[in-house]
């Protein structure tokens, strides 16, 4: 069972994540890419593969679909930081060293 830590629902059974707007680290705000949204995604059978939320809802962030809404690239590697995330700014290239080493 995985929890998403900013809903508090487990992925795979709620419909959802929050639908709030993303904030960047520099305060600009952006409204959340929804699932089937995404560029280069065509209307959407059943709940995402990842995260499990229903087709034109919000992905849980952390989801491997997830698109990132300041640069529509995929969120998890994009590089752009949300709220929240500041500390990766300092050890970035550590994190992702680290995570494809596992």
């Amino acid at each position: 069972m995985a929890i998403c830590r900013y809903c508090e629902s487990e992925m795979q059974s709620t419909h959802s994540c929050v639908d709030t707007p993303i904030v960047m680290v520099d305060g600009t705000t952006y409204p959340p890419v929804r699932y089937g949204e995404e560029i280069g995604w065509r209307h959407p059978k059943g709940r995402c593969g990842d995260c499990g939320v229903l087709p034109g809802r919000v992905h849980h962030h952390g989801c491997d679909v997830e698109h990132c809404p300041r640069c529509l690239r995929q969120a998890i590697t994009c590089g752009c930081l949300w709220r929240g995330e500041e500390h990766l700014a300092d050890d970035w290239d550590e994190e992702w060293e680290a995570r494809l080493l596992r």
